[in-house]
């Protein structure tokens, strides 16, 4: 799973590429289909990881604390340049969440208000910004959490086989 450096919500869940966009490919003739993506393709994959980890450590109840406690091991304060989606050679491969920091959430709009459109004229959508005359990307991906990214992407394996799921949030 790769994470999108832009996102259609805010949202507190680790990042998947749920960009309608650049999202997962369809199968089939590609006759008709229309854009999906966001929470509605992200969440039932994050339902299906937590299904591996209930098999593999039983049932977990609420993960949510679990991923946070696990970003915070591996982000800190600081964030882990290791960890980083874009780095030189890639996330190290014993990352849990690998950290998108790069980008933001950019999604079309058609104003009149937080839409930067100067070609509006011409029926070119714009793009939703804190500012109608100039771009100003409302939420951008930064190190660690961030609205535009969550805790980043997974890297199920990992996620799956930590033993932090024998002690809960402990370590947190």
């Amino acid at each position: 799973m790769m994470a999108s450096g832009t996102c259609r919500i805010s949202r507190c869940s680790p990042a998947m590429d749920s960009d309608p966009a650049t999202g997962g490919p369809c199968v089939g003739a590609p006759v008709d289909w229309s854009l999906g993506g966001g929470t509605s393709f992200a969440s039932p994959i994050m339902a299906g990881i937590q299904a591996l980890v209930n098999q593999v450590w039983g049932p977990q109840g609420n993960p949510a604390p679990t991923y946070y406690a696990l970003a915070n091991l591996e982000y800190g304060k600081a964030g882990d340049p290791g960890c980083q989606t874009f780095a030189a050679n890639g996330p190290a491969p014993t990352c849990i969440f690998r950290d998108v920091s790069i980008g933001d959430n950019d999604v079309d709009c058609t104003g009149p208000y937080n839409c930067f459109d100067p070609d509006a004229s011409q029926g070119v959508p714009g793009a939703l910004s804190l500012s109608d005359f100039s771009y100003q990307p409302t939420y951008k991906a930064g190190t660690g959490w961030d609205f535009a990214t969550g805790l980043g992407s997974v890297n199920v394996p990992n996620l799956v086989l930590n033993p932090i799921w024998l002690f809960g949030t402990l370590f947190d």
